[in-house]
């Protein structure tokens, strides 16, 4: 009864029992989320959530996750064929709501400290041949995005560099000296 005046005197009134890591997100990703990021981080999260945490462990009572749970989960999704960068993300999105749990006082501590995401493997880049780079062009004629194309081929600028070049990026007046 000590425990419940104290909680209800410094603002916790919060009947968290009952609630389940589906409920608590849910309610993460409405209050906290929503709002304070961009829309597209917004629907990454809820999309993680949605689709791999909720059918794992959205029914686990929130104070009872634990690290097993979460090994788990990223085992499961690794075995049902995502990549290492996503199940990775799936850490991310579940180990930031737990940090406000525990803040809010709904979880003693955060089980996602102690489980280990995996790793995102690279892979490894293949440059187009000169027969893949001409199919690539050819296909590309008179489409709107050709100079982008033909850019992209004839300097390996990455599509973020690409996409942001402005005019005054661009002299094409300068003289181009060849190599000795």
């Amino acid at each position: 009864m000590a425990k419940a005046l104290s909680d209800r005197a410094d603002g916790i009134l919060v009947d968290d029992k009952n609630l389940t890591v589906g409920e608590y997100l849910d309610r993460w990703l409405s209050d906290v989320v929503c709002g304070t990021v961009r829309e597209s981080t917004y629907c990454r999260d809820k999309y993680l959530v949605n689709n791999h945490v909720k059918p794992s462990i959205g029914k686990v009572k929130l104070k009872n996750v634990n690290a097993l749970h979460l090994q788990s989960l990223y085992r499961e999704r690794m075995d049902s064929g995502l990549s290492g960068s996503t199940v990775q993300k799936v850490h991310h999105v579940i180990h930031k709501p737990l940090v406000q749990a525990v803040r809010w006082s709904l979880i003693p501590r955060n089980p996602a400290d102690d489980v280990e995401a995996p790793t995102p493997t690279p892979k490894e880049m293949r440059p187009l041949s000169a027969h893949e780079a001409q199919q690539l062009l050819e296909a590309a004629w008179e489409d709107r995005l050709e100079a982008l194309y033909v850019l992209a081929i004839h300097t390996g600028m990455r599509h973020g560099e690409l996409l942001g070049l402005k005019w005054e990026d661009v002299d094409l007046k300068k003289e181009i000296k060849a190599p000795r």
